[in-house]
């Protein structure tokens, strides 16, 4: 009965840690100009993109950069996973439907190589209609330094860009809601609660399998114990915190005043000992060193009753 009552209240517990609300976030966008590209500020979830799954993700957006974010195995704390500039953006509305879309290059990232193999080409359409097949090797300002097959390298400026077929291009598309222009700087300010990315890369098409979490070689990343064992000690520990406090009505209700006396005197004894008191070993009347549970002296049920 108890063990039912605790796990019930743990299962509550954890019930109410999943009921998360909406993250909902307001991004400004700058529109582009001939020598700029679009401006972005926000920060939006994001589960997946391609292959990769995500835990706790977030794709923040800032100036001309985007940034997505995950909590790698082994780690709690978010990290930068891929990073890129935004080559193009655009903002469209038609009717109450509002839409902010782009397309992102990643250039960084500790899981950049899990989107492909770092030899894999880039294909670049501008908006002439030229074709340039080759490696895009760095960025410079707002261009791409690309050097073409069998060519010199050469720099192409985002404003040229049409398209990037590349395992490292993506599509971002954010549906907003309730725009609005600022006349400070004619951005656009909207409300958004999505983010989500189509890869640019059309020979493949879209990845078709289960996303995964890359195995991760930061700091502190080594296997060790799993999150559902540190969750599960996590949780032992609330029950050995709140189960005195449950395991007392039950006992002043089943069984004698003895056995409840000693119940608080356990969880006295966990109290000291959690807050460094030394507890000496106590003895009975026949001078026996008691048999000390992890609380304090151990209940023998039958002599409880």
């Amino acid at each position: 009965m108890k063990s039912k009552l605790l796990l019930s209240i743990f299962v509550a517990c954890q019930g109410i840690a999943i009921v998360l609300p909406v993250w909902a976030s307001t991004i400004k966008y700058t529109a582009p100009t001939a020598d700029q590209a679009g401006k972005f500020e926000g920060e939006l979830p994001i589960k997946t993109i391609g292959p990769l799954k995500l835990p706790n993700g977030a794709a923040v957006f800032q100036d001309d950069q985007i940034k997505i974010m995950a909590v790698p195995d082994w780690l709690f704390d978010r990290n930068v996973v891929l990073s890129g500039p935004i080559v193009r953006a655009e903002f469209a509305a038609q009717g109450t439907s509002q839409l902010i879309a782009g397309l992102a290059y990643f250039t960084e990232g500790e899981w950049l190589s899990n989107l492909a193999s770092p030899r894999a080409l880039d294909v670049v359409e501008t908006l002439s209609g030229e074709t340039i097949r080759g490696r895009i090797l760095s960025r410079i300002d707002n261009a791409f330094v690309i050097k073409p097959e069998g060519g010199a390298t050469q720099k192409i400026g985002f404003s040229a860009i049409k398209t990037i077929n590349s395992p490292r291009a993506y599509r971002f598309t954010i549906p907003t809601s309730d725009a609005k222009v600022l006349p400070a700087d004619n951005s656009i300010s909207a409300d958004a609660t999505k983010v989500s990315f189509s890869p640019a890369f059309l020979r493949g098409g879209v990845f078709h399998g289960n996303p995964t979490v890359p195995k991760s070689t930061l700091a502190g990343a080594e296997p060790g114990i799993s999150k559902t064992s540190i969750a599960a000690f996590v949780a032992m520990d609330i029950v050995n915190e709140i189960a005195p406090a449950i395991v007392l009505p039950l006992v002043l209700q089943h069984s004698t005043q003895a056995a409840a006396l000693r119940t608080i005197s356990q969880f006295n004894t966990y109290q000291q000992r959690a807050s460094g008191v030394p507890i000496p070993l106590s003895s009975n009347s026949q001078g026996d060193a008691r048999n000390l549970g992890p609380f304090g002296p151990a209940i023998n049920p039958l002599k409880a009753r």
